[in-house]
């Protein structure tokens, strides 16, 4: 019995110096603070504002008060804007009727929308430049938006005498409307690009027969390669399209009328 455990004891013993040592198993290593950073650029052009030509003659003071009837028989006007028309006189202190009975008359004479030549928006140079922007301004130093050209005019004529009393005339495109730049963003990410590789690596250093390969050596572990992304550009203001541009007529037809009828003297 006695030599039966020592023939045991020496099996095992001999068990433990046959199976050879394994290095530790490696952990993943954490991965980089990754940024996210947004930035803007814009392009600009000339940009004109509204030309007003106002002349109002003295024969018969409009006051406030007196009933105006409108006339738009040469011209084709939405609902939209001959409502915003009536709320202009009203605010002017006139009163606006149905009748062609009224004191005076206000002939719409001209309303056009057409489109111009279109417009060519520069890029503006940052003052501590992305490279990406650097690149854009060899690629794509300017853009070319559509240009719509709003036109109007009209006449005030005293009923009873059918004198013209105040003639006026207005227009602008729709680049000098906005008034802005065209703004665009980018955003630059950084992102790991290797990252499964790092993985596998890992997984196949931590096999059993990596870990005795690798007992008492320095393993390198491969360092996370971290790339930019830049997405593509992002119009955040301005309209450059026709159909965006073609939006904003309503507006402006809105605006070229309010400043004619600001320029209408009426007596108190």
């Amino acid at each position: 019995m006695r030599c039966l455990l020592s023939i045991i004891a020496l099996a095992g013993l001999t068990g433990c110096i046959a199976t050879p040592p394994m290095a530790p198993k490696l952990d993943v290593p954490a991965k980089p603070l990754l940024t996210k950073s947004v930035y803007q650029l814009s392009y600009s052009t000339e940009l004109e504002s509204a030309r007003i030509k106002s002349v109002q003659l003295p024969a018969h003071p409009v006051k406030s008060g007196n009933t105006v009837y409108i006339d738009t028989s040469k011209v084709s006007m939405t609902d939209t804007l001959r409502k915003q028309i009536i709320q202009l006189l009203k605010d002017k202190g006139l009163t606006v009727v149905a009748q062609r009975s009224s004191d005076y008359h206000l002939v719409v004479q001209q309303l056009d929308l057409s489109f111009g030549k279109d417009k060519v928006y520069v890029l503006n140079k940052p003052e501590d430049p992305h490279p990406y922007i650097a690149e854009l301004a060899q690629t794509i130093p300017s853009k070319q938006c559509s240009n719509i050209v709003a036109s109007l005019s009209m006449r005030l004529t005293h009923k009873s005498s059918s004198d013209v009393i105040w003639f006026a005339k207005s227009s602008i495109n729709s680049a000098g409307y906005q008034g802005i730049p065209l703004q665009f963003t980018f955003t630059e990410t950084e992102k790991v690009t290797n990252e499964h590789a790092v993985v596998s690596f890992i997984v196949e250093q931590n096999q059993e027969e990596a870990r005795r390969a690798r007992y008492n050596q320095a393993v390198e572990i491969p360092p996370y390669r971290v790339e930019a992304q830049i997405s593509p550009l992002v119009k955040t203001a301005g309209a450059c399209n026709k159909t965006e541009v073609s939006a904003l007529t309503s507006d402006m037809m809105h605006h070229l009328s309010r400043g004619l009828i600001e320029k209408l003297n009426v007596l108190l």
